[in-house]
């Protein structure tokens, strides 16, 4: 039996951009996904709509899910990209929360609130600053989210604030602090050149979760568009079994989420989109198994 046979797969709440956060978890739950990621956005704007935090936590429970992470903070640290400066096309496919960010004050309460572990930190069109800079913000965020029980993840991507698993893991490094990560999406790792070798010589324990999507590597002068692109798991060349197995080795017990971003997948229903995502699984686990029987030694 491999690492990833009784891996939990989970739903992010960035393919369900629509939804509001007791949409997302009663979709979740309904689909069989076990855990979900969460925006502090929708969780912001529950309590505006009049939902309590503990009828928010009944309702997780009610449906058998866990929020792993909240997804995400991005502004409030050094290089991070003031909304402001998006192009128009730009602005038109983000969803609300990256127009008009919550502060780090939302999201620590939304991650207390919904018992995350972590709370994700995604600076989107950020620039790099120097490596002191960042491990310092880093180190302060995460002092701040340990005394509320908290974890801090970094994900990195190119044309951010975290352009790599590299740089990513040196803040981690420097910021000295043991509750700080790093978000592995496999979408981001292969964009900025990384492997599974990089990912296999991380220092142990330093994987905050898993991010899952397929990649089709586009022509190389294709531009790139923000939130589109992305396959499920199994429909892509990227490997996605691999990279997985070396995440579950660096860090067991640690869960993924699905998170496949796309033009056709944004033009869906919510209840559609799920749907989408939980049969995209099951294939990719039906796959997977016959492949490895297929190549074990007889």
């Amino acid at each position: 039996m491999s690492l990833i046979d009784d891996l939990q797969i989970g739903l992010c709440c960035g393919m369900l951009l629509e939804a509001s956060l007791p949409e997302l978890i009663e979709t979740a739950a309904r689909h069989g996904f076990a855990t979900i990621t969460a925006r502090p956005y929708t969780f912001a704007a529950a309590l505006k709509a009049g939902f309590t935090e503990r009828q928010l936590r009944r309702l997780i429970a009610q449906a058998g899910v866990r929020v792993t992470m909240v997804d995400a903070l991005t502004q409030g640290l050094p290089g991070a990209a003031p909304p402001a400066t998006f192009e128009p096309a730009l602005r038109r496919i983000l969803p609300p929360d990256s127009i008009d960010p919550p502060d780090e004050e939302t999201c620590l309460r939304s991650a207390e609130a919904l018992q995350a572990t972590y709370v994700n930190v995604s600076l989107f069109r950020g620039r790099r600053v120097p490596l002191e800079e960042m491990a310092e913000a880093i180190s302060g965020l995460c002092r701040r989210a340990a005394r509320r029980g908290l974890k801090v993840a970094l994900e990195f991507y190119p044309g951010s604030g975290l352009p790599d698993l590299d740089y990513a893991l040196r803040v981690v490094q420097s910021c000295g602090e043991p509750n700080c990560a790093i978000t592995l999406d496999t979408w981001h790792l292969a964009r900025s050149g990384g492997t599974v070798e990089d990912v296999r010589r991380l220092p142990p324990g330093v994987i905050a979760g898993v991010q899952l999507s397929d990649r089709i590597a586009p022509p190389p002068d294709a531009p790139y568009v923000p939130m589109s692109g992305r396959s499920m798991p199994g429909e892509g060349a990227l490997p996605l079994v691999e990279i997985v197995a070396a995440a579950l080795a660096n860090t067991p017990g640690i869960s993924a989420e699905i998170e496949v971003l796309n033009e056709e997948l944004r033009a869906l229903p919510t209840e559609l989109v799920a749907a989408r995502a939980a049969a995209a699984i099951a294939r990719w686990r039906t796959t997977r198994a016959g492949r490895a029987a297929d190549e074990a030694p007889s």
